[in-house]
C-alpha cells in the first residue's frame, strides 16, 4: 500500500518539474524574439563646403535594413502527464459458508430405504438365478447336441460297418459260389474222364450209383486205394470203376493253387446209364 502512494507521489514530482523546465524554455524563447526586432541607431552626417558647386552628385537612397523576424520555433511537445495507476481494492473476504448438517431421516424414510434395499437385492438374486440357470440350459443344450452328433456318427458308422460287412459278405458268398462252380465244373471233367476209361461188364442192370472218396495229388495222380464210400450192390460194377479211376491218371486239375487244394480228397458220385 505505502508502495503505491510512493509512486503516486514521485510521478506527481516529475510532473511538476517538466512543467517548471517547459514554462522557463519558453519564456527564454521570448525574450530572444524581441531583442531581434529592435532598429539599429542612425548613422551621423558629415558636411562638406564647395567653392564651385559641384553638380550634384546622385543620392542613392539607402534602404535600412529590414528588420529579420526570426522564423517561430517548434513548440516543444507537451510532456504527457502520466495518470497514477489504479489501484484495485483489494476484495473483501468471504464469509466462510456455515457447514449444512444432515438432516436426521425419519423411521419412514428409513423404513422406504430398506424397502428399496431388501428389493434391489431380491432382484439382483432373480437375475442371478435367471443368469445361471440361462448357463445350465445352455450347457444342456450343448450336451444335447453333442450327444446327437455322437449319436449321428455312431449310427453313421454301423450303417458304414454294415454296408461294409454285407458287401464282405457278398464278396464271400460270390467266392464261394465261383469256387463251388469251379469244383463242381472240375469234378464233371473228372467224372466224365473216369467213365471214359470204365469198362462195364455185360449184364451190369443200369441206374447203379457207386459213392468213393478219391485222394488226388497236386499232379493229377491218385493215391492208393481208392475208398468206396457206398456200393452200388454189383461188386462188378464197383470194381470197373475203381479200374477206370486208376487208368484216368492223370485227374484233371484248376491252375489256382487255392483252388486245386479242394481235390486233395475229393467224393465222386459215378452213375451207370445205357
Amino acid at each position: 500500500m505505502h508502495t503505491a502512494v510512493d509512486q503516486e507521489r514521485g510521478v506527481r514530482l516529475w510532473a511538476w518539474i517538466l512543467a517548471l523546465l517547459v514554462h522557463a524554455l519558453f519564456v527564454a524563447v521570448l525574450v530572444l524574439g524581441v531583442s531581434w526586432q529592435r532598429h539599429p541607431d542612425p548613422a551621423p552626417l558629415v558636411a562638406e563646403l564647395w567653392s564651385d558647386i559641384p553638380k550634384p552628385a546622385t543620392v542613392t537612397e539607402v534602404t535600412p535594413p529590414q528588420p529579420v523576424t526570426p522564423e517561430p520555433q517548434a513548440q516543444p511537445a507537451p510532456v504527457p502527464t502520466l495518470a497514477p495507476p489504479r489501484v484495485e481494492p483489494a476484495p473483501a473476504p468471504r464469509p466462510e459458508p456455515k457447514p449444512v448438517l444432515p438432516a436426521t431421516p425419519s423411521a419412514a424414510d428409513i423404513a422406504l430405504e430398506k424397502k428399496k434395499e431388501k428389493a434391489a437385492q431380491e432382484a439382483k438374486r432373480q437375475a442371478d438365478q435367471q443368469k445361471r440357470e440361462k448357463m445350465l440350459a445352455e450347457q444342456l443344450r450343448q450336451e444335447r447336441q453333442e450327444a446327437l452328433k455322437e449319436e449321428r456318427n455312431d449310427a453313421k458308422l454301423r450303417a458304414d460297418a454294415e454296408v461294409r460287412r454285407r458287401q464282405a459278405e457278398q464278396l464271400a458268398q460270390n467266392a464261394r459260389a465261383a469256387q463251388a462252380a469251379a469244383v463242381d465244373r472240375y469234378k464233371l471233367a473228372i467224372i466224365n474222364k473216369i467213365r471214359g476209361n470204365t469198362e462195364v461188364p455185360e449184364g451190369v442192370q443200369a441206374g447203379l450209383t457207386l459213392e468213393v472218396d478219391v485222394t488226388i495229388l497236386p499232379d493229377g495222380g491218385v493215391l492208393e486205394p481208392v475208398r468206396i464210400v457206398k456200393s452200388s450192390g454189383d461188386p462188378r460194377y464197383d470194381q470197373a470203376v475203381l479200374r477206370g479211376i486208376l487208368r484216368s491218371q492223370p485227374l484233371p486239375l484248376p491252375s489256382d493253387v487255392a483252388l486245386r487244394q479242394l481235390f486233395r480228397v475229393t467224393h465222386l458220385q459215378l452213375h451207370h446209364e445205357k
